[in-house]
Parts: C-alpha cells; sequence; structure tokens
C-alpha cells in the first residue's frame, strides 16, 4: 500500500478506529479520512445517504484508495445484553445487531468497494469477532451477535469473490482484534483472558494489513495473524 494514497477508518471515533489511525500515522500514511457519526462529513451506518455521501467526499479527493477499514461493530446497550439462552431472544435488539453488524458493512462496501485502487495492493478490511465462526462455537450464547457476525463473514466473502472479477489487486477481509480494553468488552473482560491495549491491537492489526495479499483475500484472520475457520 502507498502510504500517500488515501486510507479511510470508518468508526474512527471508537476504540480500535481512533488507535489504527494513530498506528498509521505512525507509520508514515499521509491521506487518512476518519468517519463516524461525528465527523464531516458524518458517517451513519443506519443512513445509507450518509454512507454514499463519505464515498463520494473521498472520491473527490481524486486520489488512489489503498484502504477501507470498518471499524464499527455492536454487541450490547442499556436495555439489552447479549443473550445467554434463546429465552432472551429480543426482536428488536436482534435487529439491532444486524443493522449495525451486517447491513451497515454492506453498504459501506457498496459504496466503498469501487474507490480502491486498481493498479496496486488495496484492501477491504472489516471488525468481525471469533463467536462469528460457527465451527469455533464452542459455548453457545451471543444468539444475536454470533449470527451477525457470521452473517458478516459471508458478506465479505461473497464480495471478496466478485472483487477478483473486478479488481485482482483488491483483498476482502475479516479480522478478529481480539479482547481490546474498552467500553465495549469491560462487562465480558475476565482474568485468564488476554486484554489488549487499542494501541496493541491496532499494531498487529496493521501487520496483518501489510502482510496479507491477493491470496488471502476472502480470509478471515485472529489478532495473531492466524486464520480462523468459518
Amino acid at each position: 500500500m502507498k502510504k500517500n494514497n488515501i486510507v479511510v477508518v470508518i468508526g474512527s471515533s471508537g476504540s480500535i478506529g481512533s488507535a489504527l489511525i494513530q498506528e498509521l500515522t505512525n507509520q508514515g500514511f499521509q491521506n487518512i479520512i476518519g468517519f463516524s457519526r461525528l465527523s464531516s462529513p458524518s458517517l451513519d451506518l443506519l443512513n445509507e445517504q450518509s454512507i454514499a455521501q463519505s464515498a463520494e467526499f473521498v472520491k473527490n479527493k481524486n486520489i488512489p484508495v489503498s484502504l477501507v477499514f470498518d471499524a464499527t461493530g455492536f454487541l450490547y446497550d442499556d436495555n439489552h445484553m447479549p443473550e445467554k439462552t434463546y429465552k432472551n431472544i429480543d426482536l428488536s435488539f436482534m435487529k439491532k445487531n444486524f443493522e449495525i453488524n451486517v447491513m451497515g458493512p454492506a453498504l459501506i462496501m457498496k459504496y466503498f468497494l469501487p474507490l480502491l485502487d486498481c493498479d496496486e495492493k488495496s484492501i477491504f478490511a472489516s471488525i468481525s469477532a471469533k463467536v462469528g465462526s460457527i465451527s469455533d462455537n464452542r459455548y453457545g450464547g451471543w444468539y444475536s451477535y454470533r449470527a451477525s457476525k457470521a452473517a458478516l463473514n459471508q458478506i465479505v466473502k461473497t464480495a471478496s469473490i466478485e472483487m477478483k472479477m473486478k479488481n485482482k489487486n483488491a483483498i476482502c477481509l475479516c479480522i478478529h482484534p481480539g479482547t481490546v480494553e474498552s467500553k465495549l468488552s469491560k462487562p465480558f473482560q475476565k482474568n485468564d483472558l488476554k486484554i489488549q491495549s487499542p494501541q496493541e491491537s491496532a499494531l498487529h492489526i496493521y501487520k496483518i494489513l501489510m502482510t496479507s495479499s491477493a491470496k488471502d483475500t476472502g480470509c478471515f484472520y485472529n489478532w495473531d495473524g492466524k486464520k480462523i475457520e468459518w
């Protein structure tokens, strides 16, 4: 990835998004654009027009795009925690999981994938979660989050196949960042669980981005660079 090309981080106000922007800055990337509901232009995953306008803002820079990184995600809110049993399944909570974890990233792909550099290595990557792996599901629970992340993985995988025909230099990836010190993960941190700072996680993500190649498109990576089974 050329360091004078544009890199886009969506979810730039979050722990991982902001840390990745800092890591990219430290590594010498010169044209970093961060989007969130607080940015200008504002990007709201539940508002397709705002996503389209944000993509147009990037396009109008007339600089190739080397990276689009989706650092957004939803796990719980003030009214609901991840389900411990199917008895806790709630329609509105499940819908919110799918809106933010699946539909929002899908719309990001719709508008931002066409902007990826066709002449040099370029990447679309989305934050997924290991609990979205069906083969790795050993404990159950977390119905909405698991299902939405599995759906996200399928969408990124599907996009990777289409992009092979449209842009041979484009790479589409899902990345599990590990458990990162943040408001999102705080209720689920355990003593026997490796907790990374946002800065540590961003460095691991950066390494995955820099070492990936076209043959890796459509893969699901753990934070340590190992591939996760679907």
